[in-house]
């Protein structure tokens, strides 16, 4: 498959400095393609520490050299590449806490992480807090991770509609995160189709930006400008946070 992208981050109109990172490694490999979103947790100390660290991690880990046995079985079975990817944001946790351990000023740091993984027909998902991963497909935009946060429970317990959690001052209020909150990264493939586009954003787009105009947008506009236009969507509506956005065409190489 014929894959593009583009990404953007921006610091937003109220924050002093951008707590967002992003991983980019479009190159074809054995191991397919790798994309992520971080957001450092606001409020705490390093968030923009945390979220550099977590995809430099996730990269180093995830692209680690393949031995013989693996470059076999990522060749015959490539959905095991499920389990690499699981297993780097498990490492990805471990360098978190052991910077922490050794640097007691970035006591409390941590990060969402949303990272998605294309190897041809496949597509591996993996996810932390409350950055997210859409497809647009035949126009239909669904958003493929669950946010860990309060909300999201109160939503699926039936005490809370998904038009309160929306406005909810608690939205913000993350179930685990990378770092001290980590319980377990959530993992999962998806079918890749060509003409399928893929959104990977943190919650500076998501918050402000309604789904609508996010699909008008991707809908409507090509790579680059895309990605320009989806953040100036969010400043556009008062930027109070980091806004960091990636987003990946799937095309056909016949095409």
């Amino acid at each position: 498959m014929l894959i593009k992208h583009c990404a953007r981050t921006d610091i937003g109109l109220r924050r002093p400095r951008n707590e967002d990172h992003y991983l980019v490694v479009d190159q074809p490999s054995s191991l397919g393609r790798l994309w992520a979103v971080a957001d450092g947790m606001g409020g705490h100390p390093a968030g923009d520490l945390a979220s550099r660290l977590v995809c430099e991690a996730l990269k180093e880990s995830y692209f680690a050299p393949l031995s013989l046995k693996e470059q076999l079985l990522y060749r015959l079975y490539p959905r095991a590449l499920l389990k690499r990817l699981e297993r780097a944001v498990e490492k990805a946790q471990i360098r978190l806490l052991r910077y922490e351990e050794t640097h007691p000023e970035s006591e409390g740091f941590g990060t969402t992480l949303s990272a998605l993984v294309l190897k041809g027909r496949y597509g591996f998902i993996a996810h932390v807090g409350d950055s997210r991963i859409y497809r647009l497909r035949k126009d239909s935009l669904t958003q493929l991770t669950t946010d860990d946060t309060l909300v999201q429970e109160m939503v699926e317990e039936g005490e809370m509609t998904e038009e309160e959690a929306r406005t909810s001052r608690y939205r913000h209020i993350l179930t685990q995160a990378m770092g001290g909150g980590y319980e377990k990264v959530a993992c999962f493939t998806i079918d890749v189709r060509p003409g399928d586009i893929f959104l990977l954003s943190t919650d500076g787009l998501h918050d402000l930006v309604p789904h609508r105009i996010i699909r008008e947008i991707l809908t409507d506009y090509p790579p680059p400008e895309v990605c320009d236009l989806l953040v100036e969507a969010a400043l556009a509506r008062g930027g109070r946070d980091n806004v960091t956005v990636i987003v990946v065409w799937v095309g056909d190489k016949n095409e």
